[in-house]
């Protein structure tokens, strides 16, 4: 059932073309009745041959004509059949395996970071390739060989009882004993197809990894143990794959040796029959191109649902990620408030991840328009999930977020996050140049804005100083780059976005002391007129926010100015004590 069920799921994804899908089917419907009375054809033809001779005449040509002009007519209309169900079965294949890999593209983007923390992306992009390479594989095996088949197997084949119900029987047997024995195999393997699919996931997983960190495995001279380890994977999945591939090569030669018996069968059966005047030489014959005809339906139907059953676990993987929902959606009667004024508050928020600890817990603040804010603590206290919920990576349990007065659920999600502009901690760049990176912030933006990013994010020296200065390509994740300058492109994507809100997340922790301090003043001359939202661990970085909120444990403990909550003498100034000590330890030493 299963495999059923994933086989409906995959001949649904054709609803988009479904006229030029319903027409291969109904060709497929011709093409099989063309071929069902060729082998009728050709026995009336034998019968008309041996009743002549039993006549002790010649057979005449008006007595054959017809019967041998519909014979190669029929003949003739498969072949050409076959060749247009063939081209645009690969053609409409082809086009439907780029389209659901394109759906499946888009899905996962609008799919939460939750999931893709969740979830390797090495094991993503093998659920796409493969997903939509098997589902190309069945449509194709469905247009050229299965619908053509099961027409055969489950309308002809009982059709056959009306040319001869006793030589009919023995088909229909034959098609119960491969039911019953392609039952059975699955039955046996459809476990073991799956643990090879976990081990197939695994190999993705460990290859993405190992290739994504490539300079750390060269230094650490891990290069022989990580090849190791993926043989041993390999080793695993072969493993898994063997009893597979042992149950589908017993069923295929079961079902070879089951036709040969068939045509051995039938002929010794219609000769005995023959000889009881029931049934015609030319029926015999029918019936064993009937046979011949079958064991080929019957082996590709085999080679099918063989193939059908290797790629159903693959399938179900890309079926599951499709059916999962966004948790954060526009509602119906979303609203686009166009270019906000960035008021902030948060009213009462509640989050938890799980039910064993809540991450934000009852926190309520405003943060005026223009003004700066930072939050500190300790990991894991729960400053970056509350300013995730601002641009709703998550949506709260409880309580409301309003930019402007307007509950942030009520706006479109798009219109939401065009006004907020967010630098990770980690830089996220793309393996394209440096203009298309800074582009992502505005697509259409002029050369004069682009300059004027970079400068502001103190990044113009180091870009003019590359060999191909902004077209320079930065590589995967932009390894081309220092730690330093991919952070400074980063917050130069953020800046061009020009965005009421803006949220940076440690976005100063890859820079050395002296960039740090130069893009410090930048930073407060850029954020001028906005809404900004600090995350930092070094103190020395926000001394001229207007407010600090301390976080433990998802609440807000203590708030204030620098030196108010230095004066205040509690978390917020051992921190500072702490941290300042071991700066002058650090410079005195």
């Amino acid at each position: 059932m299963f495999v059923l069920k994933i086989y409906g799921r995959v001949l649904a994804q054709l609803m988009p073309e479904r006229r030029l899908a319903l027409l291969l089917v109904f060709a497929n419907l011709a093409l099989a009745c063309a071929q069902f009375v060729e082998p009728v054809l050709f026995g009336r033809i034998i019968d008309k041959l041996t009743g002549a001779q039993a006549q002790q005449r010649d057979p005449t040509w008006p007595e054959l004509t017809p019967l041998m002009g519909a014979w190669v007519g029929f003949g003739l209309f498969s072949i050409l059949a076959a060749v247009v169900v063939a081209l645009y079965a690969d053609r409409l294949s082809h086009r439907r395996r780029l389209a659901v890999m394109a759906n499946f593209f888009d899905h996962l983007l609008e799919l939460p970071l939750s999931f893709h923390g969740a979830t390797h992306s090495g094991r993503l992009l093998k659920i796409m390739l493969e997903g939509a390479s098997g589902m190309a594989g069945i449509w194709l095996s469905f247009f050229r060989e299965n619908c053509a088949s099961m027409v055969a197997l489950f309308v002809l084949l009982p059709a056959t009882l009306f040319v001869n119900w006793r030589l009919a029987s023995v088909l229909v047997v034959l098609v119960i004993l491969f039911g019953l024995l392609t039952v059975f195999v699955l039955r046996r393997t459809e476990g073991l197809q799956a643990q090879v699919e976990v081990r197939n996931a695994q190999l993705a997983e460990r290859a993405s990894d190992v290739l994504g960190n490539v300079p750390v495995i060269q230094s650490f001279t891990r290069v022989e143990s990580e090849s190791r380890g993926i043989r041993q994977i390999i080793d695993q999945v072969l493993a898994a794959q063997l009893p597979v591939l042992s149950w589908w090569a017993l069923a295929a030669v079961a079902t070879r040796a089951s036709a040969t018996l068939t045509l051995l069968s039938i002929f010794v059966i219609g000769v005995w029959l023959h000889f009881k005047q029931l049934a015609t030489i030319g029926e015999i014959v029918t019936f064993m191109n009937f046979a011949t005809m079958l064991i080929a339906r019957l082996e590709q139907v085999v080679g099918f649902v063989n193939y059908l059953f290797m790629q159903a676990p693959k399938m179900a993987d890309f079926i599951e990620v499709m059916d999962k929902s966004p948790s954060v959606a526009d509602k119906p009667d979303a609203v686009d408030p166009g270019h906000l004024a960035g008021e902030v508050a948060f009213d009462h928020v509640t989050f938890a991840y799980d039910e064993r600890r809540k991450a934000v817990d009852d926190v309520s603040f405003t943060v005026r328009p223009g003004e700066t804010v930072a939050l500190v603590g300790a990991t894991g206290s729960g400053k970056s999930t509350t300013l995730s919920l601002l641009h709703r990576v998550f949506d709260p349990q409880g309580g409301a977020i309003r930019i402007d007065g307007i509950d942030i659920r009520d706006m479109k999600l798009l219109a939401l996050r065009r006004n907020i502009g967010v630098v990770f901690q980690e830089p996220m760049l793309f393996a394209r140049s440096i203009e298309e990176n800074l582009r992502v912030g505005k697509i259409d933006a002029t050369d004069a804005e682009l300059a004027l990013a970079l400068e502001r994010a103190q990044a113009s020296d180091f870009v003019s100083r590359q060999v191909d200065g902004i077209k320079t390509m930065v590589g995967e994740r932009g390894r081309s780059l220092s730690g330093g300058e991919r952070q400074r492109v980063s917050i130069a994507r953020a800046l061009l976005k020009d965005p009421p809100i803006m949220i940076f997340d440690e976005a100063t922790s890859a820079l050395d002391a002296a960039t740090e301090k130069q893009l410090q003043a930048a930073l407060e001359a850029a954020t001028k007129g906005r809404t900004t939202f600090v995350i930092a661990h070094r103190l020395a970085t926000i001394r001229s926010a207007n407010r600090i909120f301390v976080f433990d444990q998802g609440r807000i403990v203590e708030q204030g100015s620098f030196d108010e909550l230095v004066a205040q003498n509690g978390r917020f100034a051992a921190l500072a004590r702490a941290q300042f000590m071991a700066a002058e330890n650090k410079a005195g030493g």
